[in-house]
């Protein structure tokens, strides 16, 4: 590579990593108006792109290693949804759903196109052959699903339930089978279009590399394995991990070439189906699930991103103005067909009538994969490839443009989405639920309501002894549920604190999250097998065997600081407050005339902790944890909050 290639590479990455930055902020706009994150990662995209702001060349080669990351990351996180035994109980579903969907669509596009082919203008100098070669790749991409999509999707509603995991698992087989079909079209297309014949050895070839591809797909999860074994950082862990599941494509493309130079032919890896069975491996038939399962969580937000916006970036609008009427055509022809298919397998699966009417959303968005197969197309028929890119390219365009709103519409309608509620509004008032009667919730209910707070305390168990609770407010129902939340007025409060068992404390915590917003809950827990699935949540998890240990830690290191933090100095107290005041927005710490002695901890801002000092300038929703007398706190929440 020359001086003048590098300095080219550096300045495209450099331009597209800004890029990637301000779209992951500037896509919490579409939030805003109900349009989910993806939508806003491509619109920044083609705005940036070569034909808006061009902000980007045309040609971005430059970036392919990103495209291929992402992919591995993808084709990753795809296989990691299949844990069998959260979808056996819906492997009919998806088996039905996966054919109904692959057999009408594919076939029935067949025959449409047939009639269609005529009435293309560039379509009118093509033999029989070379025909029938167009439309059997065209139909095979018509197949062709987003799993970064529906994979997506799923972690921005933090969606789960029967719809969803049907999705989800179609999506996998789907691409699963696309690319074993789409070897097959190909094989057959090529042999079309040059005239020669088809050789079976030419079909053992096919079926050689998807089998070669699932077997260095299980060598990879032993190489995974070996990864999470190793002690490190976990962002070495995330590098090494991303590092892995490009490899995967480096490993195709010189297998590739290798077999070609040296065999006479070349064996194609398929680089998603390594990715894939790599982590169906690892999820189902190892001991590191949680581990893959807190990869995919960390990381997936930041690949999203950059994959979504490159998508955007990389559309060709020049394609879409030159064929927009056949490509309209090709799109409403693609989800006519995804439409009836999916309704036709949920009638099979005997499907509510909701379910049915809303089978179909989840399936019609295009992108990575299809855009892969297309390069493939373009690379290898030059009879039609040029213009088979453009007319698929602009459907991939509308179909990545409407898909995302229409599965988020699905995942609303059928409630399976569990996104926070912004329903939490500040009252001036310190109120703390605490919710199950125990000898431990009495105590603490006393100490915050020494320290003027509203304690009300909720309990399903009328059975329980109540004589202690004299000075608290203890509410009695038949049942912990929405509604009697509701009517307990928990909407107003400040902090929650749950003590019960684990199932039912995670219950409670989503039905918090999910319907109130409460800033702070926190819950009890026994054990730390299921802490991650609590912090998604938002909560904080006290588990008291490792929290004594912290603690006895803690004393050794500071006991001065830790007695104050703890309020084992009487004359200190600490506490969260929340800036409304406007008057203090934009005020530097130095400049607020504190009280005396009062000490500011940290400041809590977008979620984000950071250490603050007098140059610090506070804005409004930002929380401030001090510490100081009780006279010394009232005198700071009067400054931060009146």
């Amino acid at each position: 590579m020359q001086c003048s290639e590098i300095i080219i590479w550096v300045t495209v990455v450099a331009a597209f990593g800004i890029i990637v930055t301000a779209s992951n902020q500037l896509a919490q706009v579409f939030q805003k108006i109900k349009l989910p994150l993806i939508t806003g990662f491509i619109v920044i995209g083609v705005l940036a792109g070569p034909y808006v702001l061009k902000m980007l060349p045309k040609n971005l080669g430059e970036l392919d290693f990103i495209t291929d990351i992402s992919l591995g990351f993808i084709a990753f996180a795809a296989g990691a949804e299949m844990y069998l035994k959260e979808i056996k109980d819906r492997s009919r579903h998806i088996a039905i759903m996966t054919t109904s969907q692959i057999a009408i669509t594919f076939l029935v596009s067949i025959v449409l196109l047939y009639f269609f082919i005529d009435f293309i203008p560039f379509a009118e100098n093509f033999s029989q052959k070379v025909t029938f070669a167009f439309i059997l790749l065209t139909a095979t991409i018509f197949i062709a699903p987003s799993i970064a999509t529906v994979i997506s999707m799923v972690g921005e509603l933090r969606a789960n339930g029967p719809f969803t995991k049907t999705a989800v698992g179609v999506s996998v087989f789907k691409d699963i089978l696309l690319i074993i079909l789409f070897s097959i079209t190909f094989s057959v297309s090529d042999m079309l279009v040059s005239g020669a014949t088809l050789h079976w050895y030419e079909i053992f070839v096919v079926l050689l590399d998807l089998l070669l591809s699932i077997l260095i797909g299980v060598i990879y999860g032993l190489i995974y394995k070996i990864v999470f074994k190793i002690k490190k950082p976990f962002q070495i862990e995330i590098l090494l991990f991303l590092i892995v599941g490009w490899s995967t494509f480096l490993l195709s493309d010189l297998v590739k070439y290798l077999t070609n130079h040296y065999l006479g032919f070349s064996i194609h890896l398929e680089a998603i189906l390594i990715g894939i069975t790599a982590s169906f491996y690892l999820i189902n038939y190892s001991n590191f699930r949680l581990n893959v399962q807190r990869l995919v969580e960390k990381v997936g937000p930041y690949i999203y991103v950059a994959f979504f916006t490159l998508v955007g970036a990389a559309l060709s609008l020049d394609a879409l103005f030159k064929y927009w009427l056949i490509a309209l055509v090709f799109f409403a022809l693609r989800l006519i067909l995804i439409f009836g298919s999916s309704v036709v397998g949920s009638l099979i699966s005997k499907d509510s009538v909701k379910e049915t009417l809303l089978s179909w959303t989840p399936h019609i968005a295009q992108a990575g994969i299809s855009l892969g197969l297309i390069t493939i197309v373009v690379s290898s028929f030059d009879v039609f490839g040029e213009e088979f890119a453009a007319i698929l390219v602009a459907v991939i365009v509308l179909n990545q443009f409407i898909g995302p709103p229409l599965m988020k519409f699905a995942i609303m309608k059928i409630g399976e989405a569990h996104v926070k509620s912004k329903e939490y509004g500040f009252d001036y008032q310190r109120d703390v639920f605490i919710i199950g009667l125990e000898g431990k919730s009495i105590v603490l209910g006393k100490t915050l309501k020494s320290q003027n707070y509203e304690v009300k305390i909720i309990t399903d168990r009328s059975e329980l002894d109540s004589s202690d609770c004299n000075e608290l407010e203890l509410i009695e129902v038949d049942e912990i549920n929405l509604e009697t939340l509701k009517q307990v007025g928990l909407k107003a409060a400040d902090s929650v604190v749950i003590l019960r068992d684990e199932e039912e404390a995670y219950r409670i915590c989503e039905l918090i999250y999910e319907n109130f917003g409460t800033p702070n809950v926190i819950v009890r827990l026994n054990s730390r097998e299921k802490i991650m699935n609590f912090k998604e949540l938002g909560a904080i998890v006290v588990e008291p065997a490792s929290a004594m240990l912290n603690l006895l830690e803690h004393f050794v290191r500071s006991p001065q600081a830790t007695s104050i933090l703890l309020g084992m100095d009487e004359t200190q107290n600490t506490e969260d407050l929340e800036v409304l005041s406007k008057d203090v927005h934009g005020r530097a710490l130095r400049d607020l005339k504190m009280p005396l002695g009062i000490l500011v901890i940290s400041i809590t801002r977008n979620g984000q902790v950071m250490l603050p000092h007098g140059y610090t300038r506070l804005r409004v929703k930002d929380v401030v944890t001090v510490v100081g007398s009780q006279d010394q706190l009232e005198k700071v929440r009067t400054k931060l909050q009146y």
